[in-house]
């Protein structure tokens, strides 16, 4: 299932009589033709094995009993049943000699519950961009929650509009709302950040243009607003909000009680119209802003014990071994998010379309009409079946986003697609210590039209900052600096090594990279049309895009999904710089904003 097995698709059970096992990253080393040391490389504990022990070991992953381990490898193995007890006593014997790291003994690590005071909330950012009816329409929805609740907020409009008429008309939507304490930040100024940046680091200039830089011809700068508002909040906790949302928050229709410790992709439900949407997912009386306030910035030494007190318990899910230098002294919650109603986000194509999660696929076959609404209809509700507590991987920006900025967090590109998933990326690699709470409700993303997706007879060229975000994953796993500004250069310098490979190199390195992603596509969409409990409507479009020109895995179909080597060297180059000099730009606002 989704490329994986029984045991990965469900949480670990909340019962405490069940010890958790962790399985951490493991180095082995080779003793004799067939025997290793293997070293935990989180305790730096070692046990010498047999070939066919570290078969076994190799065979477990995640934090489960020893009972699930247990099952997990004699599935994977094909063990037969008289095989059981002796793979129950090695992995004893690895429990006790701390190549299994006990979950308790992780979140030890946290340290103890301290009630740090997170520092106040600058507050709400708003980005938007020649949309100003759908920027009244969210700030009337603000002035009608803080009549409705009492609770205020401080609101600043980030525009970035090209077009006089909607700057004037966002500051009338101000206006309009003056109940609002808000504030409009005008990017076309001649006063901007970026000329008070050129004009204190003119060193820098050309770097500062490419975070901060206006639009040229027809470029989509979403990530010029996140940049500048990374700089202009340096310092301090914010929430950003899209200016196509409405605060009307829904409970999601899978939603279960509890906190699951995971990460990985999202359910999803969808539907043939909003209104249908809206029935299976109630109104909630609740302050979403205020849900975000509750945990970000939070200590995981706090955060931890919080979600083990809630209704529902905590359970854990999946937990991939390099994860574990997640529970670390230092480690706090620095990006927050919530489920989203209505326009999924993506602009194209994203496989989680395809590549559904177990409680999707449950759904799916109790709700076997809604099969063709995954691709003819835009309404979609998705996020994780619990609040999740996840050691940061990921971003989504797609309606409310918490950052802790606090902290030193990184820029991501000003101009493209794909900048959210990067910037999470690079987060993850600048605070391996970082986590994200992703909160259990939905707020409504309305757009104004329809966007135009791919279809099964379509060319899916993956955007370039895709191919930068997997080479930061690889290559921020070697950072060794302690300091984030450090490790935020030297990631900077790895991605300048990356722009001075020759075309052959990245050519090899985009095919593979196309090569894997389609691969797992047709993986996936293979075990959902040999599943006896999907409906026959779903294995019906799913057999449509198994014969996609998007999925295809010849070198000429390859070479035709991946941007050019010049697109990808270009944006290494601008990124790699921009990282290097990213922790002055932001300590120099720092100061200036305070």
């Amino acid at each position: 299932m989704n490329g994986r097995d029984d045991f990965s698709a469900t949480a670990t059970p909340r019962s405490p009589r069940a010890p958790r096992w962790f399985v951490p990253a493991l180095q082995m080393l080779p003793l004799a033709e067939r025997r290793c040391l293997v070293r935990n490389l989180l305790d730096n504990m070692g046990m010498e094995l047999s070939s066919g022990e570290y078969a076994v070991l190799s065979a477990c992953e995640g934090a489960r009993s020893l009972d699930e381990h247990e099952a997990r490898a004699a599935l994977r193995l094909g063990a037969p049943p008289e095989h059981r007890p002796a793979i129950r006593a090695l992995l004893e014997s690895c429990a006790r000699s701390g190549l299994l790291s006990a979950v308790s003994d992780l979140v030890s690590r946290f340290g103890l519950p301290r009630d740090e005071v997170a520092s106040p909330l600058a507050g709400i950012v708003v980005r938007t961009a020649d949309r100003p009816r759908l920027l009244r329409r969210l700030l009337t929805g603000a002035a009608e929650m803080q009549n409705r609740t009492g609770a205020t907020y401080r609101w600043y409009i980030v525009d970035d509009s090209r077009q006089e008429q909607s700057r004037r008309a966002n500051r009338e939507a101000i206006a309009a709302n003056a109940l609002l304490d808000a504030t409009h930040l005008d990017l076309s100024v001649a006063e901007s950040l970026e000329a008070e940046l050129t004009a204190a680091f003119p060193q820098f200039s050309a770097e500062v243009r490419w975070l901060l830089g206006a639009a040229q011809g027809d470029e989509v700068t979403y990530g010029r607003t996140q940049n500048y508002l990374l700089l202009r909040f340096a310092g301090r906790r914010l929430l950003m909000a899209d200016d196509d949302i409405t605060i009307q928050p829904r409970r999601s229709a899978l939603l279960r009680p509890g906190v699951e410790v995971s990460v990985g992709a999202s359910a999803a439900t969808w539907y043939e119209n909003l209104d249908a949407a809206f029935s299976a997912c109630p109104a909630l009386e609740l302050d979403p802003f205020a849900e975000h306030d509750r945990w970000l910035g939070r200590p995981l030494a706090d955060a931890w014990p919080r979600a083990e007190r809630g209704s529902g318990g905590l359970a854990i899910g999946n937990l991939p071994a390099e994860l574990g230098t997640s529970f670390a002294p230092n480690a706090r919650v620095i990006f927050t998010w919530n489920h989203v109603l209505g326009d999924p986000g993506w602009d194209t194509f994203e496989s989680q379309q395809l590549n559904l999660e177990p409680e999707t696929r449950r759904w799916l076959a109790a709700h076997p009409d809604a099969a063709r609404y995954a691709f003819e209809s835009q309404i979609h509700c998705r996020g994780p079946v619990a609040l999740r507590l996840a050691p940061q991987q990921s971003l989504l920006t797609t309606t409310v986003t918490g950052f802790d900025n606090t902290l030193l967090i990184p820029p991501t590109i000003r101009a493209g697609r794909g900048g959210d998933p990067l910037l999470g990326a690079a987060a993850h690699c600048i605070h391996p210590e970082g986590w994200a709470v992703v909160l259990p409700f939905a707020l409504p993303h309305l757009r104004e039209e329809r966007r135009q997706w791919l279809t099964p007879t379509d060319t899916l060229v993956k955007p370039a900052a895709r191919f930068i975000r997997s080479q930061v994953i690889l290559r921020g796993r070697s950072l060794v600096a302690e300091r984030a500004d450090q490790r935020m250069e030297a990631l900077g310098t790895t991605l300048l090594d990356l722009a001075a490979a020759d075309d052959a190199t990245l050519t090899r390195g985009l095919m593979e990279g196309a090569a894997e992603y389609a691969a797992g596509i047709l993986f996936d969409i293979r075990q959902q049309l040999d599943d006896p409990s999907l409906p026959a409507g779903w294995k019906h479009v799913l057999s449509q895009w198994f014969v996609s020109p998007s999925f295809k895995l010849d070198q000429a179909s390859l070479r035709a999904r991946i941007p050019s080597p010049q697109e990808v060297r270009s944006m290494a180059s601008g990124y790699g710089c921009a990282l290097q000099v990213w922790p002055q730009l932001w300590s120099f606002c720092r100061g200036r904003f305070r």
